[in-house]
């Protein structure tokens, strides 16, 4: 349904943003008043159309002064979006359009009294003239995603209205023909209330030999799918689950993006030395008691934990505050850990340590794998990096790389390490060890 609705969005915004930019291209082309009345006229019936989830509209002139070219704004409605400037990065793929296909990017409207997700669709406005192109300007129309969900909403609460009347109307049949069917049926409807409500120790047990009791086998079969989907989310990373909840169609293929990520590694020292002479329920006992706490910490400074490598970790942070996250998980699980320590030690348990490594940078995100089974994870030099700073520092220590510590506000005791030396990369790089306590 979701993503019906998503097409059917989809295709107003792009048809609508390819009638704002023909109308457009005169105006900027010709330059003329009746030109510019065609295009304010354009932009009023595209306002007044009540199109659900539209946020705005702009219309960008392309100008070039010197060597300097810019966006300037010259019509649209919308007051959220109406003094966006046109960003480097989307100035970078307009200039290098050669033609006028409709791109659409998720993005993040911020106004004075509210933040807004939406979908940006973006379409170059181009002038050809003897097999040159000229690109005069940019129609970009903002949608917000909110509407989709709203829409959903309205149909399910149809839907439940009209599930609610029908089955009074079942059971107000089913009790006029005898209670040997209204039985069933009524524990049919109490387990998929229980189901709603979240509880999935649910089996039904109905012998009655006809229609009903195949409906019985069929929604224990449900559950039982319910169940063992609700027991792979243990085994799937946050970001992996928000890709699959967003629906998005090109999440479903192969294929990744450029983010930037605060990295973070942490692996278990003297893990091999120690699981030699264990029972194998003793060593995953221990590790999963120190992945555990690790993972927590993470997850409660806004981590999420990519995936687990053996006795190692790997944890990603977004947003500004991504990497003063990182590193304040960081120094929490060498805290905790070393608390903890000391009652194991106390109680004659094993005890072990980690050590962290710490790098922000841009990456690619996306699925890997092949079409039968794909890993939504983050791959690149940053990643190889912060793997490689975990490898070298110590135990009880938290490696963060120079030049991503100085970009944060972080507030931290740190020492600066002599240079590493990473195979691959010609150039040194500069780290600090991190510890509790204000410079």
């Amino acid at each position: 349904m979701k993503s019906y609705i998503e097409k059917k969005a989809y295709e107003v915004s792009i048809t609508t943003i390819e009638r704002i930019s023909d109308f457009s291209s005169f105006a900027l082309l010709e330059r003329t008043y009746e030109n510019r009345l065609s295009l304010d006229d354009a932009i009023k019936k595209v306002k007044n159309s009540d199109i659900d989830g539209l946020i705005g509209v702009s219309i960008y002139q392309r100008q070039k002064t010197d060597d300097n070219i810019k966006f300037n704004y010259l019509s649209g409605f919308g007051d959220d979006v109406k003094n966006i400037p046109v960003d480097k990065e989307l100035q970078n793929s307009l200039n290098s359009s050669g033609n006028e296909d409709v791109s659409y990017d998720d993005y993040i409207v911020k106004s004075k009294y509210k933040t807004i997700d939406t979908y940006r669709f973006v379409r170059p406005i181009i002038y050809k003239y003897q097999n040159n192109t000229i690109l005069l300007g940019v129609a970009i129309l903002y949608y917000d995603k909110n509407a989709i969900n709203k829409i959903i909403d309205t149909m399910l609460d149809y839907m439940f209205t009209v599930t609610i009347i029908v089955l009074l109307i079942a059971i107000l049949f089913v009790y006029f023909i005898g209670v040997r069917f209204t039985r069933p049926i009524l524990e049919i409807t109490h387990a998929a209330t229980s189901i709603a409500q979240g509880n999935l120790n649910i089996k039904l047990n109905i012998n009655t030999n006809d229609e009903i009791e195949h409906l019985a086998y069929h929604f224990n079969a449900m559950v039982k799918g319910l169940q063992e989907k609700k027991k792979m989310q243990k085994f799937v990373s946050g970001s992996t689950m928000d890709m699959i909840k967003s629906g998005s169609m090109r999440h479903n293929m192969l294929g990744g993006e450029y983010r930037t990520l605060t990295i973070l590694f942490s692996d278990i020292r003297g893990f091999t030395a120690m699981s030699e002479n264990r029972k194998p329920s003793e060593v995953i006992s221990i590790v999963n008691f120190y992945l555990n706490l690790q993972a927590q910490i993470i997850r409660d400074n806004d981590g999420d934990i990519d995936k687990y490598i053996g006795d190692e970790i790997m944890a990603s942070f977004t947003g500004d505050d991504a990497t003063n996250n990182a590193v304040k998980s960081g120094l929490e699980i060498q805290a905790m850990i070393k608390k903890e320590n000391i009652k194991r030690a106390k109680r004659g348990e094993t005890i072990c340590e980690v050590g962290i490594g710490i790098n922000r940078g841009e990456v690619i995100v996306g699925n890997i794998g092949s079409h039968e089974h794909m890993d939504f994870t983050a791959v690149g030099s940053v990643v190889n990096v912060a793997s490689r700073l975990c490898s070298s520092a110590k135990p009880g220590t938290v490696i963060v790389d120079k030049s991503t510590y100085d970009r944060a506000s972080c507030k931290h005791r740190t020492t600066l390490q002599s240079p590493f030396t990473i195979k691959g990369i010609s150039y040194p790089i500069d780290t600090y060890s991190v510890s509790n306590g204000e410079t």
